[in-house]
């Protein structure tokens, strides 16, 4: 009996161990990849095709969640405000959270298409919590693109109890979900940062300089 039960043990925990779900991580005409103008003019565009990257993550439904950073649109500084320099702490951060491929915007502007994503490990076809990830730029990764000082960053906001597709069912895999039934686009936004001194902001400054100067000589 003790046998038995240790071989239907070893039979079963490698199917729960090795569990997962896909999804067809693409979107569409409705749900585009678009960026600012500038930090000051917040209009949209699509990202051009070739010039901006994605990236997806994900993790099982109910794993807790911590933002890359958070988009300020107005004040003295507006842009995309980091929490985390690396992708790596922001991982570190956030256990049980993946990342997963990347892709660029192609072929036309503001679409992408990663492809079957594959995540693991949860229940098979279980459900995910997800995240898209973008950057403008010629930089492979996030990191790269922070490093260049001058990449458009966004992500997405949190989609959380998305269903996936199980690859486990016979004699046909399931379906691999679509990333369009939930997905709503990604803004990419300069980073965030203190404006230079404006030409009538330097000019009121020498005018005080000159005052005190004047002041002084009486």
């Amino acid at each position: 009996m003790k046998k038995a039960f240790a071989l239907v043990v070893l039979i079963v925990t490698p199917s729960i161990v090795f569990a997962q779900g896909t999804m067809f991580v693409v979107n569409n005409a409705t749900s585009l990849v678009q960026a600012w103008a500038s930090n000051w003019d917040h209009s949209l565009s699509p990202a051009p095709a070739g010039g901006a990257r994605v990236q997806f993550l994900a993790a099982p439904s109910g794993t807790a969640f911590t933002p890359l950073g958070r988009v300020l649109t107005t004040g003295s500084v507006q842009g995309f405000e980091f929490h985390y320099p690396t992708m790596a702490t922001w991982l570190a951060r956030n256990p049980g959270w993946n990342a997963y491929g990347t892709a660029s915007i192609a072929p036309v502007a503001g679409r992408f298409n990663v492809g079957i994503v594959t995540v693991s490990p949860l229940t098979s076809g279980g459900n995910i919590e997800y995240v898209v990830i973008g950057w403008t730029g010629p930089s492979a990764t996030l990191d790269g693109a922070l490093l260049s000082g001058e990449a458009y960053i966004g992500q997405s906001a949190l989609y959380t109890s998305v269903a996936t597709g199980d690859p486990t069912t016979t004699p046909i895999p399931g379906i691999p979900t679509a990333l369009t039934a939930t997905f709503a686009g990604l803004t990419l936004v300069p980073q965030a940062y203190l404006p230079e001194p404006s030409t009538f902001a330097v000019t009121g400054l020498g005018a005080v300089m000159l005052l005190l100067f004047r002041q002084r000589g009486k």
